[in-house]
């Protein structure tokens, strides 16, 4: 398994440089004005933005997985499905409790009404839910289960309107009465996840020759709060450890679009470009710009206090 802190790529890539990417973000698509230094910085972002467009031109193949997985050549892409039902109608029918939990937060006060129509909505919800759900492309006892679940929501929900007051140890308990379906719920997800994930792979790896695949970018559209387990990264160390390690795995959190993932790469790539011909070293860009000198500064600034006698 690779090092963990290749395996945090993830989080780490997203941030290669503040200093960089807010001189690049902030003047790229700006117009040149009569300010001599803003018109010389335009220039040169611009000079440099032209580059990074014709080097992620040259990144191909690039793998982008997000709804399916396709894979972007310079010839054109094919995509390759990446259906798995179970998976998006378990994990929708779990995110009742997403629901419950967003009824009551922030937890409300003495008259904070609010509650009483998120529950009514719940349960109105939960009754048009039901009326269909045996028509679900699930398995038959996975139908009996998520039965089961939103009916105990729906008694929740109800008893806690007809009383007119809720309580902290109430939603405590139909969550934990909850608790064994959901959690049945999300190892069958993952487990329809990751079938469907390696189909898709798998079918375009038959379809490349080992000089493209060795040359693949992979690009996924990670979501933005899950940092250090995720279900594809586990994916891909798995069966991509050399791609892993050679920095070739990349998730693009505010990236939408094939093409807007793709362009990721190719900006990652810059940025190592960037840290390579400066400073030696390809991943210098991971750190801010000024990281080094700003934390110099701030000893000088902001003085450490003593240490605390218990320290």
């Amino acid at each position: 398994m690779p090092d963990s802190r290749i395996g945090r790529s993830a989080a780490v890539t997203a941030f290669f440089s503040a200093a960089a990417m807010f001189s690049i973000s902030a003047f790229a698509d700006q117009k040149p004005s009569d300010d001599p230094v803003h018109a010389f910085d335009h220039a040169m972002l611009s000079i440099f933005h032209r580059g990074q467009d014709a080097l992620t031109a040259q990144t191909r193949p690039v793998m982008i997985i997000a709804r399916d997985v396709t894979v972007m050549t310079r010839n054109g892409e094919a995509t390759y499905p990446r259906d798995a039902p179970a998976y998006q109608h378990l994990k929708s029918t779990s995110h009742v409790i997403l629901g419950i939990i967003g009824a009551v937060t922030p937890w409300p006060d003495a008259d904070d009404e609010r509650w009483k129509e998120e529950f009514s909505s719940i349960v109105k919800e939960i009754d048009t839910f039901l009326a269909v759900i045996d028509g679900l492309a699930i398995a038959e006892d996975d139908v009996a289960s998520q039965r089961k679940m939103l009916e105990i929501a729906r008694s929740f929900a109800q008893d806690a309107l007809d009383q007119g007051q809720i309580t902290r140890e109430v939603v405590s308990k139909a969550i934990n009465d909850m608790r064994p379906i959901w959690a049945e719920n999300m190892e069958k997800s993952a487990r329809a996840e990751l079938n469907a994930l390696h189909s898709a792979v798998s079918d375009a790896r038959a379809a490349m020759s080992d000089d493209e695949w060795a040359k693949m970018y992979v690009v996924h559209h990670g979501g933005s709060s899950v940092k250090d387990v995720n279900v594809v990264l586990l994916y891909l160390q798995r069966v991509m450890p050399e791609k892993v390690a050679a920095g070739q795995i990349l998730f693009a959190e505010n990236a939408h679009g094939n093409d807007a993932l793709a362009g990721y790469a190719g900006y990652v790539r810059m940025q190592r470009h960037v840290g390579a011909w400066a400073f030696g070293d390809p991943e210098r860009m991971r750190v801010d710009l000024l990281g080094y000198e700003a934390g110099a500064i701030l000893d000088e600034m902001i003085p450490a206090p003593p240490p605390k006698p218990s320290d």
